[in-house]
């Protein structure tokens, strides 16, 4: 059954490591967590349980109580600064300083368990400053008007307003 185990390991591991950049401890310390998760299962010491919706009041006999995951702790001194992290070609995360990245939706949610919002408050960033790099977003604007996407809209805007007038 060891194999067994290592196996799944591995595959767990993989495929997270194939969605999120780790790096080497990063990817020891993953791999001896599920390992170890999943002996503690296999052995019956862990039991997982789904979290039912919270309910006012009383908690059932006999219902497991789960653990709220921990939000990481996140400084309150960003890395870099405002003009550092937004630049034309690239972005980069004022909470961790990593660079290079075109947009920062996915990097927050991922690695920081942010939503846009709470980022832009945090770091008193504007509204009108997107969160995505210039070129970027200029590029896949192109894009999208060279495959007629704003041409289309607009069609399907007027027919939608003639239907509504006509009727």
């Amino acid at each position: 059954m060891a194999t067994d185990l290592r196996e799944l390991t591995a595959e767990i591991v993989i495929a997270h490591a194939n969605m999120n950049e780790l790096s080497s401890d990063d990817l020891l310390k993953e791999l001896k967590a599920v390992y170890a998760m999943l002996q503690g299962l296999e052995k019956g010491e862990i039991e997982l349980s789904t979290p039912e919706p919270k309910k006012r009041g009383r908690k059932a006999k006999g219902s497991v109580e789960t653990i709220p995951e921990e939000k990481p702790a996140i400084p309150s001194a960003p890395a870099l600064t405002i003009e550092e992290a937004f630049k034309p070609d690239q972005v980069a995360c004022m909470i961790c300083g990593k660079k290079g990245l075109t947009t920062l939706k996915r990097h927050l949610t991922t690695a920081h368990n942010l939503k846009p919002g709470q980022y832009r408050k945090q770091f008193n960033i504007p509204k009108d400053q997107p969160l995505a790099a210039a070129e970027y977003v200029a590029t896949r604007r192109q894009m999208a008007l060279d495959r007629g996407l704003g041409e289309n809209l607009a069609k399907a805007r007027a027919a939608k307003k003639a239907k509504q007038t006509g009727e």
